[in-house]
């Protein structure tokens, strides 16, 4: 949970103090696939426009190129938000760099966007889209020991194979779930990510006492952040960085 006072504003604007004295507390924001202009997710600047709105941290998607390296798209394809068309795992790394984003960057590599959250002392959630393979599995497991990003870089995912593929990076785990998993499932996890119109304070609180935090994806509006902090949720990942961190200031105003 993010503790909260009056939200004193520091680095000019770009992020929250932390209270010495505690007066209210709200789940702390994952910024989902980053912040910007309508397209423009997954991207470096999407990004840093999120961390630099106050977001301490990010939720990234990972598939891998044709030669194994990790790049972030959401999609399977990279039509809709490249310049491009085909399948992700159809391309080599060099192909895939050469198209550009809505925002006209090239597609982001999971090495760039690890290192500027490193770079920010924020924290990422990795997505895995896919069940990654042996050569997969060992670029993906190098990014992390190089950057050694086992404590600040979680991986999840939707997909039960893919978590049992990656198990041997020391990374915290969690599972997406469009429906609420099992206390006996989650149990297996750091956390679970439910989708947050199926969330309830009974399950919230079932979760959390086997030990599984929660984190609610993806509610955009103030009636939902309302709810799922009174259901004591620890992180939501949402579309709004600015409007979210806005309305954790109303909130905890004195």
């Amino acid at each position: 949970m993010l503790i909260l006072a009056a939200l004193d504003q520091v680095n000019g604007g770009n992020g929250i103090a932390r209270a010495v004295a505690a007066v209210c507390s709200v789940p702390e924001v994952v910024s989902h696939r980053g912040y910007g202009a309508p397209g423009a997710e997954n991207t470096v600047r999407a990004f840093r426009d999120a961390l630099e709105a106050g977001s301490e941290e990010v939720e990234l998607d990972v598939h891998f190129t044709k030669d194994h390296q990790p790049v972030l798209m959401h999609d399977a394809t990279v039509d809709r938000t490249t310049t491009g068309t085909g399948p992700v795992s159809g391309m080599t790394l060099s192909r895939f760099r050469a198209l550009r984003t809505v925002d006209g960057e090239p597609p982001a590599t999971l090495a760039e966007a690890l290192e500027l959250v490193r770079d920010s002392g924020g924290r990422t959630l990795v997505d895995l889209k896919e069940i990654p393979d042996a050569q997969d599995l060992r670029s993906l497991a190098g990014e992390y020991r190089r950057l050694d990003a086992y404590r600040w870089a979680s991986l999840m995912s939707f997909s039960l194979p893919a978590l049992r593929a990656v198990k041997s990076i020391p990374a915290h785990q969690g599972l997406l779930s469009r429906s609420a998993p099992s206390v006996s499932l989650a149990r297996r996890f750091t956390f679970v990510g439910v989708r947050y119109d199926v969330l309830s304070r009974a399950l919230a609180r079932e979760y959390a006492a086997a030990g599984v935090a929660v984190y609610a994806w993806t509610p955009n509006d103030s009636g939902t952040w309302e709810r799922l902090a009174g259901y004591d949720v620890q992180r939501v990942i949402t579309d709004e960085t600015p409007a979210y961190l806005a309305w954790a200031e109303a909130r905890c105003e004195p």
